[in-house]
């Protein structure tokens, strides 16, 4: 399984006895801002708005839904499995 190193994350989601969502925001070459979502799966204890720095195992997965435009769509979801993670300090 490949191994991922996510720095300077911020948690906007907790999943309850399971994890929490996380967004990594970053330039694109042409200046723009853009973000990666990811899954993470871990007992460590995080609240919203943490800036954090993550490793594990990475697992993606195809997900279909309906947008809100009642659309079907299909996404890559990314998830981080056996993760640990670090709080990155104010300093």
């Amino acid at each position: 399984m490949a191994k991922i190193e996510i720095e300077n994350a911020e948690v906007f989601k907790i999943i309850e006895g399971y994890g929490f969502r996380a967004v990594e925001k970053f330039k694109l070459r042409n200046g723009e801002e853009a973000k990666r979502y990811y899954t993470v799966w871990t007992d460590q204890k995080v609240a919203e708005g943490d800036q954090v720095s993550i490793s594990g195992d990475l697992s993606v997965k195809v997900e279909e839904y309906t947008d809100k435009n009642n659309q079907p769509k299909t996404s890559a979801a990314v998830h981080v499995n056996n993760a640990r993670i670090t709080a990155d300090a104010p300093f």
